[in-house]
């Protein structure tokens, strides 16, 4: 049985490009609810001293996953 492959798709989060295959629960959380994502990646830049908001996305991207 085959499988279809995966479609990429891509969401503007922080200035940064997230995709749904190299980061799938950032995406998801970006598309269920883009302002609050951008909150919370921007409050732990804040509190943490984060320059790069993609570091802070790939954090959360693992303990997520």
């Amino acid at each position: 049985m085959k499988t279809k492959p995966v479609e990429r798709k891509e969401i503007e989060v922080c200035g940064e490009m997230i995709n749904n295959i190299d980061m799938p629960e950032i995406y998801r959380l970006a598309t269920a609810n883009k302002a609050q994502l951008e909150k919370t990646v921007r409050g732990v830049m804040e509190k943490q001293g984060y320059k790069n908001p993609g570091s802070v996305m790939a954090m959360l991207e693992s303990d997520l996953g």
